[in-house]
């Protein structure tokens, strides 16, 4: 159980991170390959940042199946995340529709 509650979490954080960002319209057309490339970057380290908190909270709160399970996944997640706006940023430069 407690695996599946750690499994809950992880995607709970996740999910709202990409919802945020959907939200308030980070990923969109910008001036230059430059500009675009500098907000994902600014974006995927800010996951990161936050993901490390989140990590650390859970520790201190919650047994330490909570953080390896969180720890293991973040990295995966965090690395399809980073890809999956980057690809949408300079999709959006590029003007054209490849997916």
């Amino acid at each position: 159980m407690d695996l599946f509650l750690a499994n809950i979490i992880t995607v709970f954080f996740f999910v709202s991170a990409y919802l945020l960002v959907r939200k308030y319209r980070l990923i969109r057309q910008r001036n230059s390959y430059l500009t675009a490339i500098s907000i994902v970057v600014g974006l995927v380290l800010c996951l990161l940042l936050a993901g490390v908190c989140v990590a650390f909270a859970l520790g201190e709160i919650l047994p330490v199946i909570y953080v390896h399970t969180f720890a293991y996944k973040a990295v995966f997640v965090w690395l399809i995340l980073a890809i999956n706006w980057l690809w949408q940023m300079v999709k959006q430069q590029s003007g054209s529709h490849y997916a």
